[in-house]
């Protein structure tokens, strides 16, 4: 088999184990809740903890029931795919392996950058997109930005931004993002939150302009993420956002709006909720007392379980990026597993892309690919 047809085969198969995916970024055709999006003036939230206090986000989990599945969606959710070509054969294969490795924390490699918007430091940054159609038309991000200076997303990691305004009372996403010669940023996908708002979009069957987000989930990048304030007074007071190696195929449930996943369609969705078992003790080494950042990320993983946001090579949690090791390091929790958790009753199940959009031959229509989720 000559390499250039390996090399188209390869390709053949990595779209087979893609998501057929819905329209981004079009114009919204109203009717549907825009709640996310609406502009309000408000005090900055504290540090890692945005939208409304009924947000899921903000909702303790301490009490709500198990889902009757709890242990199964756990166990295929550690079942990876992938593809790999086959030794003195012609051709490809997808194989699937059980990830076994234990949590990691990301604070650089796929890891949200997230900056406040003003201040007297702050440098006005044009903000340009790279592309005809890049998010929804409502609550569009401004043409400029005032940004601290030295902002720079990383574009090996999808180039994940988001910038905090507490002028405009909003959160704005950006997918794709990377620092240009001429000082400018631009991106390729952009959309708005109101951190006053609930932290979630309508799902993708009800508004497809606004279901689609930087992360596979449609959820807020910022969302959930473990700020270096917290670490350091060891009080987290919202969920954080997990992904897990497995994440359904087809299958999500709400806060999420949409799904990447390419896991077994019977796994963990997008958008469940999970809980720490409140057996699990820290696993420290003989001596060692544990540090108050880790035993932070455990209440909170009690109290308010972890939201699924998207898929990555072994379960992972988010630091801010930037976020200095000795706050809190990529290992810190390699010793908890998914099996130290377990999944709390399920919302309705709803199917991306919708069963209505679904036709034998493939998708009703030809919408433009939207974000797809990052590593771990």
């Amino acid at each position: 088999m000559s390499e250039s047809r390996k090399r188209a085969t390869l390709l053949v198969a990595l779209l087979a184990l893609s998501l057929p995916l819905a329209a981004c970024g079009e114009d919204s055709d109203g009717g549907a809740e825009k709640a996310e999006a609406k502009t309000s003036a408000l005090p900055l939230p504290s540090e890692g903890r945005y939208f409304s206090a009924e947000s899921p986000w903000n909702t303790t989990i301490e009490g709500l029931p198990t889902a009757l599945r709890s242990e199964q969606m756990l166990s295929l959710a550690r079942k990876r795919r992938a593809v790999v070509e086959l030794p003195g054969e012609e051709g490809v294969a997808v194989v699937e392996r059980t990830v076994d490795k234990g949590f990691q924390i990301n604070a650089e490699r796929w890891a949200p950058l997230v900056v406040r918007s003003g201040g007297e430091s702050a440098v006005p940054v044009e903000m340009v997109c790279r592309q005809t159609r890049c998010g929804p038309e409502e609550g569009r991000v401004p043409a400029t930005l005032a940004l601290p200076p030295g902002t720079r997303p990383d574009p090996r990691y999808d180039g994940w931004l988001s910038v905090i305004d507490p002028a405009t009372g909003l959160g704005y996403d950006f997918w794709r993002a990377r620092r240009q010669s001429d000082d400018t940023i631009s991106f390729q996908y952009a959309k708005a939150w109101a951190l006053a708002g609930p932290g979630f979009s309508p799902p993708v069957s009800v508004d497809p302009a606004r279901a689609a987000g930087a992360r596979g989930s449609g959820l807020p990048l910022f969302a959930g993420v473990i700020g270096p304030q917290e670490l350091r007074t060891g009080e987290i007071n919202h969920a954080l956002a997990v992904s897990v190696p497995g994440l359904a195929r087809r299958s999500y449930v709400q806060p999420a709006s949409v799904t990447d996943g390419v896991g077994p369609t019977d796994s963990l969705p997008a958008g469940a909720r999970i809980r720490l078992k409140g057996s699990v003790r820290p696993r420290l080494e003989s001596g060692d007392p544990g540090r108050p950042a880790t035993e932070a990320i455990l209440v909170a993983l009690r109290r308010y379980g972890a939201i699924v946001v998207d898929r990555a090579s072994v379960p992972t949690f988010y630091a801010a990026q930037g976020t200095p090791s000795n706050l809190v390091a990529e290992d810190e929790l390699e010793w908890l597993g998914l099996d130290d958790f377990e999944v709390v009753a399920l919302p309705p199940v709803l199917q991306d892309p919708p069963l209505d959009q679904v036709r034998q031959q493939g998708l009703a229509g030809s919408g433009a690919n939207r974000p797809a989720g990052g590593g771990g």
